[in-house]
């Protein structure tokens, strides 16, 4: 096939979309993000408005092809990475129900769960899907039938971001991927389709869902004019089933076996390890979902993970915020170069960044962010070094609670806003005590969705071979042995402090 051919990967995001040009090679030819808001109606609410994601996927499909500087025609395919555990309600007519989508981090789903506890156990549950009730947030359309009854009565479907934001670009149905279908809490997950049982645990007999599709990269439809008009795309391309972004995001981190964990950490955290077989955890913790075209995956997350450092930008680091617009540079590098003036341990404070409930040790939507440790000592350095400790610590603890399943993982591939902190990929050599490999194209998710494209468009043979043609690691750290007996000292203080908090004052 001509090597001037190019697939574009569209990076659908909790906190903003990304699209980028890829050639056959993997090697990123143009890109474009736009950033869109997430709104709070209430404590713990959390919604985004269906519409600004749409125009972001339009419009960064067609400023990543001007920035590419190549022919349309050139584009065979284009797939999308889409945000997980957020629901879009249609209509009939295939019109948005309710224009702000209850988005992933929402967890009014608590108000609900005792509903679906009425219905089916935890245990049935967890044996069906993998997940535990309230692992995500399917129950709030439990909320919308409850809570805005006339809105519910137009309802005719329940959509993820896959299907939906695939039909918008003309897919000729909705189809959705084994990860999302997973998100929506009423999979069967060991045969990869939908589980009547639970479907009427949920009470959701009377609305249609999409065409779940294990195939990965199928060909779904292609542009039509209209389409191609507003995103740049050719009349003709090729539509491809993506995936869940992180399961993209594993993908394009070359996560196709077990013998590499991909770590996630971005404003959500998650590391997955590939396995043969679904097996299940006793303690229910550990999510068992499947993995497009590669099996199945185990996977433990951290709902906030780096936003928890966002939050702390956002409220706490106003002075560096300015003097980052002043001086031209990104905030987070001003962030930690603050944090780098303190030292592993972070002088005794030992923060929990479970800012919206936590779901590794601990499933409890409870759980909020605490700091511990402080004294009159206590410097600014200290708060954002705990800060970027905290995040990884219990990345760490989701890590080592995976190992009892697929064993001791040798080296972990990460991906994510933390790669571009030198500092923080040290940190997690240190903290995890392991090699942490990046990879050259850092647009992860992204890449993952281009490569399902690449196989349905038959120019990779499967996910190996993909993984092969596109994905090269451009740096590793290494772990630093003084500092890790440091943050060991560090990550026993953070359990100490997460077991005695979590049933006690968190509850």
């Amino acid at each position: 096939m001509n090597e001037n051919k190019y697939i574009v990967g569209i990076d659908e995001g909790t906190t903003g979309t990304k699209s980028v040009v890829f050639d056959l090679e993997g090697h990123m030819v143009g890109s474009a993000y736009i950033e869109y808001p997430s709104y709070y109606p209430k404590p713990g609410y959390v919604e985004q408005d269906v519409a600004l994601i749409r125009d972001a996927i339009f419009e960064t499909c067609k400023k990543a092809i001007a920035n590419a500087g190549i022919e349309a025609k050139d584009i065979l395919g284009v797939s999308i990475s889409s945000q997980g555990a957020a629901c879009i309600l249609v209509d009939r007519e295939g019109n948005v129900v309710r224009d702000r989508m209850i988005g992933w981090q929402d967890l009014r789903n608590t108000e609900i769960t005792d509903v679906i506890k009425r219905e089916i156990s935890d245990d049935e549950h967890y044996a069906i899907e993998g997940a535990s009730i309230g692992a995500f947030n399917t129950g709030v359309n439990i909320w919308v039938k409850q809570n805005e009854p006339e809105l519910w009565k137009k309802v005719d479907r329940i959509c993820t971001n896959q299907d939906f934001f695939l039909h918008e670009l003309g897919a000729d149905g909705y189809y959705v991927d084994v990860a999302s279908a997973h998100r929506i809490s009423m999979l069967d997950v060991d045969h990869n389709q939908w589980s009547e049982r639970l479907i009427r645990a949920y009470g959701f007999a009377d609305k249609k869902l999409p065409e779940i599709i294990v195939e990965p990269g199928k060909i779904v439809g292609e542009i039509k004019a209209g389409v191609s008009e507003r995103t740049g795309l050719p009349i003709g391309c090729k539509i491809c089933i993506g995936a869940q972004d992180v399961n993209c995001s594993s993908f394009g981190a070359g996560g196709t076996n077990g013998d590499v964990s991909t770590m996630v950490c971005g404003t959500f955290g998650a590391n997955y390890i590939a396995i043969d077989q679904p097996v299940r955890d006793p303690n229910k913790t550990i999510i068992i979902k499947g993995n497009q075209g590669m099996g199945w995956q185990l996977e433990a997350f951290s709902h906030t993970s780096a936003s928890a450092f966002r939050w702390f930008r956002d409220k706490l680091c106003p002075l560096e915020v300015a003097t980052s617009k002043l001086m031209g540079v990104d905030p987070y590098s001003l962030m930690t170069e603050i944090a780098a003036n303190s030292v592993p341990g972070a002088n005794g404070v030992t923060a929990l960044t479970c800012l919206q409930g936590s779901h590794g040790r601990q499933v409890n939507e409870a759980t909020r962010g605490t700091f511990l440790g402080i004294t009159l000592a206590t410097q600014k350095a200290d708060i954002a070094h705990a800060v970027l400790e905290g995040i990884v610590y219990e990345m760490k603890d989701i890590l080592l609670m995976q190992e009892e399943f697929a064993g001791r993982i040798k080296t972990v591939r990460l991906s994510g806003g933390v790669t571009k902190s030198a500092l923080w990929c040290q940190m997690f050599a240190d903290i995890l005590n392991r090699p942490i490999e990046l990879t050259e194209v850092t647009e992860t998710g992204a890449l993952g969705a281009a490569m399902y494209a690449g196989i349905g468009l038959g120019v990779y043979k499967d996910c190996e071979d993909a993984a092969n043609k596109c994905i090269r690691i451009r740096e590793t750290y290494m772990p630093d042995q003084e500092r890790v007996q440091a943050y060991e000292k560090g990550f026993q203080r953070y359990i100490n402090a997460f077991n005695s908090l979590n049933g006690t004052f968190y509850k």
